[in-house]
């Protein structure tokens, strides 16, 4: 099972005074990326709190509001705990996530360099971003794989919230970088048609479609439809393992 490193809590319990810190929702490690192209990769995610968006079917709401903070030492010592530092060097992959984890980037670039500088070497670092900020060059450096998720107006926001054309357009140009949509109805297809493909913000080869769905039940009412649709439409599928395997969303 996933090793719970750092649990959500409802309100800070410290404050550190400085940027060598991150502000934290949940960490966990030794488990699997559930989602996208690294789907099945042995994996730690750090889950940062904030988002920039709320969408109705998100499914961290309940976990990314809240956060702690916590010394890049703190956050070492913890990996040295369980030997993660010998576990990157052998592969396993370092998640940023949230909510939206940009909302922190100054606080990542400073994390990863101190790792770096600790450590002598940087893990293979996944970032999961909702598209709507942009990314600093210098931490976009780091960022071995990037999992875009832009959010199409089944997720209940607004388009001048959700859809930033100029942030698509950069992330699109970054190495080992992909475009998780998640798909509700038919509908959605011909809106990512129209608003990312048309406009040639992406390649159709950047394209994972997801089902939506938090638990296995709903995933069940969404996987055919959404596989039906990449196979049709000639695009990657991703189904969302943490759910398979273990019915949650969070902590594993």
């Amino acid at each position: 099972m996933p090793v719970t490193l750092i649990q959500q809590k409802p309100t800070f319990d410290k404050k550190v005074v400085g940027e060598d810190k991150l502000i934290i929702a949940e960490m966990f490690a030794d488990t699997l990326q559930g989602e996208g192209i690294n789907t099945g990769v042995l994996s730690t995610f750090i889950r940062v709190q904030g988002c920039t968006l709320r969408c109705v079917w998100c499914d961290t709401l309940d976990v990314w509001p809240h956060g702690n903070e916590y010394s890049f030492n703190e956050i070492f010592e913890m990996f040295e705990s369980i030997d993660l530092i010998n576990k990157f060097r052998k592969g396993q992959h370092l998640i940023l996530t949230g909510g939206s984890p940009l909302k922190q980037q100054t606080r990542l670039l400073a994390f990863i360099e101190a790792f770096k500088t600790k450590y002598g070497f940087i893990p293979y670092i996944e970032i999961e971003n909702e598209s709507v900020l942009m990314c600093d060059p210098q931490l976009a450096f780091y960022i071995s794989c990037w999992n875009n998720s832009p959010k199409l107006a089944n997720s209940g926001m607004k388009e001048k919230a959700r859809y930033k054309p100029d942030v698509i357009q950069f992330l699109a140009q970054r190495p080992n970088s992909w475009f998780k949509f998640v798909v509700a109805n038919e509908n959605d297809w011909n809106e990512i048609n129209e608003y990312y493909l048309k406009p040639r913000l992406i390649k159709k080869e950047q394209i994972i479609l997801m089902p939506e769905g938090q638990n296995q039940e709903e995933l069940k009412k969404t996987r055919e439809l959404t596989a039906d649709i990449a196979i049709r439409e000639g695009v990657r599928f991703s189904d969302r393992l943490h759910i398979t395997i273990w019915d949650k969303k969070t902590g594993v």
